[in-house]
C-alpha cells in the first residue's frame, strides 16, 4: 500500500527560548543603589565587605550621580540656548539675506538677485536654468567670460519668451577654460525672508515664499 507524502504545509513548532531578556538595557542611579544595597544585605557576616571596597563603590556612585546631574543640566542649557536662537531668527523675517547656493526664487514675476563667481577666465560659458521638477526652462549663452563676479541676468522668461510661473528654480553654470577643463564656480542668491519652519527640529528659512534654506547657508544679512 502506498503511503502519501507528508505535506510541507504542516505548521512548525516555534523555538522555545527559556532565557527571555527582561528589564531595561541601561542601568540608572536607582538600579545601581539597589544592587549596592542587595550586595550588602546578602554578604557573608563572617566576611563582611572590605571597607576600602565599600568606600570605592560609594565613590563610584557619587561620581555617577554627579555626572548624571551634569548631563541633565547640560541638556536643559542646550534646550534654552536652542529656544533663544530660534527667537533671534525671528528677527530675520522681512529682511533680505544672501545665501550660498544656486537657488532662484520667482515671486510675483520678479526674479531674485543672483550672482556667480568664476575663479578663472572661461573660453565657453553658459547658464542652464531649471524648474523645481528638473526641466530646463532657459539657456543663457555668455560666450567667453573673464574671471570675476557676475549677476545672472535672467528676466524670468523661458526659451520661448513666455514668463515662467512663480516658484523655486535653480541654475547651473557651464564654464570651460582654454583647454576644455571645467572651471570652479561659486553661486549666491539674495532673497527676502518670508518665513521660518521648525517642524524638522532644525530651523529652515523660507525665502521669497518658495526657496527653503538652512541657517548655515546664510552668508550675509542685508
Amino acid at each position: 500500500m502506498a503511503v502519501a507524502g507528508i505535506s510541507n504545509n504542516l505548521p512548525m513548532a516555534e523555538e522555545y527560548n527559556a532565557f527571555k531578556p527582561v528589564g531595561d538595557k541601561e542601568l540608572d542611579r536607582s538600579d545601581f543603589m539597589t544592587l549596592f544595597i542587595t550586595q550588602m544585605k546578602y554578604q557573608d557576616p563572617m566576611k563582611p565587605m572590605d571597607s576600602y571596597e565599600m568606600a570605592s563603590q560609594l565613590a563610584q556612585f557619587s561620581n555617577m550621580e554627579a555626572t548624571m546631574k551634569m548631563s541633565d543640566n547640560m541638556e536643559k542649557m542646550l534646550e534654552y540656548q536652542t529656544s533663544q536662537n530660534n527667537l533671534q531668527l525671528l528677527s530675520l523675517i522681512g529682511n533680505d539675506v544672501q545665501i550660498n547656493g544656486n537657488k532662484i526664487g520667482v515671486n510675483d514675476g520678479k526674479v531674485a538677485a543672483t550672482e556667480f563667481i568664476l575663479t578663472e577666465t572661461a573660453e565657453v560659458c553658459s547658464v542652464d536654468i531649471y524648474d523645481a521638477s528638473g526641466h530646463m526652462v532657459r539657456n543663457i549663452n555668455m560666450k567667453a567670460t573673464a574671471a570675476g563676479t557676475y549677476e545672472l541676468g535672467w528676466d524670468g522668461k523661458d526659451g520661448h519668451g513666455e514668463a515662467v510661473p512663480d516658484g523655486a528654480y535653480s541654475y547651473k553654470v557651464n564654464a570651460l577654460n582654454a583647454v576644455g577643463q571645467e572651471i570652479e564656480v561659486e553661486s549666491r542668491t539674495t532673497g527676502h525672508v518670508t518665513g521660518l519652519d521648525y517642524s524638522t527640529g532644525k530651523a529652515k528659512l523660507t525665502i521669497d515664499n518658495h526657496i527653503d534654506a538652512s541657517v548655515a547657508e546664510v552668508m550675509k544679512v542685508m
